[in-house]
């Protein structure tokens, strides 16, 4: 992937997973004389198409940028090889634990990956596999600032919205991955979650197409991905089978506190961050957030 032409610090550490508990141990004596220092975790939301079962990629780290628009690395010794599916199904990985950060106002995060394709791949549940192309995504915003002779920590959940970041193209026959994510504290993110019973138009359905999207701000219009009114996070509905019954329910997990707007849509699967889709939305809701909360909102129409 190119980089911007600001200046660059680069750190590298050991790889991602696993952690070893003599691993974080002698991270701690070494970084005993440092004045900033953050941890990481990486969640993952899963894409606009169901049919899609891995997304494989080589994840090297995570830039960091300053409000001056210098810019640092910090960055695994060897690349680490990630099925982001398999994360988004799990729990979120942690990338590091306590690095240290240089001096300086943070503004800014982005997932790193390698430029080497050979490793990144798309494969769906038929078995296909498609090439995966890499592109630099966009700083998420943080608010994280080192000052010298002064000590500092934060704990970042990054959340890699797939639904965001992954699009595809027929011509060409791959994907394009350009990670899209979202920052809260660890410590005080909050979820949302409930059931979903909504009537879908003719032709959609929630095991298909169902999703949540979540706007910033009350009484928020909702549009879909290509358009000018982004969602700020998505969930896809999962189905489950109750003594016959299907029932449909969603997670958005790590949030900051705040106002929002949830709606639904039926047909979440044609969305694509290349193209105003005109998605249809339904059971819209607004909902407020506290730090820490798990709210339950069910959604209806």
């Amino acid at each position: 992937m190119t980089d911007d032409h600001s200046p660059v610090e680069i750190m590298r550490f050991p790889r991602a997973i696993p952690l070893l508990p003599i691993a974080i141990a002698s991270m701690g004596l070494l970084l005993a004389g440092c004045q900033g220092a953050v941890t990481a975790d990486l969640a993952v939301d899963a894409p606009a198409d169901p049919q899609i079962s891995s997304v494989k990629v080589d994840v090297t780290g995570l830039e960091f940028q300053r409000s001056d628009g210098t810019t640092q690395k910090v960055e695994f010794t060897a690349p680490e090889p990630t099925d982001l599916v398999r994360v988004l199904e799990s729990n979120p990985l942690r990338m590091f634990t306590n690095e240290a950060l240089s001096q300086g106002t943070y503004s800014g995060v982005r997932l790193l990956l390698t430029d080497n394709g050979s490793n990144a791949n798309v494969f769906r549940t038929d078995g296909t596999q498609f090439p995966l192309q890499l592109a630099d995504g966009d700083y998420t915003p943080i608010e994280f600032t080192v000052e010298k002779n002064k000590s500092s920590s934060a704990s970042y959940a990054l959340s890699l919205d797939l639904r965001k970041s992954l699009s595809y193209s027929s011509d060409n026959q791959q994907y394009t991955l350009k990670p899209a994510m979202r920052s809260a504290s660890s410590a005080e993110a909050a979820e949302i979650d409930g059931t979903v019973n909504v009537t879908c138009p003719l032709g959609t359905s929630l095991a298909t197409g169902g999703a949540v999207y979540l706007f910033t701000g009350s009484d928020v219009e909702p549009n879909d991905i290509g358009s000018a009114v982004q969602p700020y996070a998505t969930a896809a509905i999962t189905t489950a089978s109750v003594i016959g019954q299907f029932t449909y329910s969603y997670t958005l997990r790590f949030l900051p506190a705040g106002d929002y707007t949830i709606a639904v849509t039926c047909n979440g699967n044609d969305d694509s961050p290349d193209t105003d889709d005109d998605v249809n939305f339904i059971g819209t809701a607004n909902v407020t957030v506290t730090a820490t909360q798990v709210l339950t909102q069910d959604l209806t129409n």
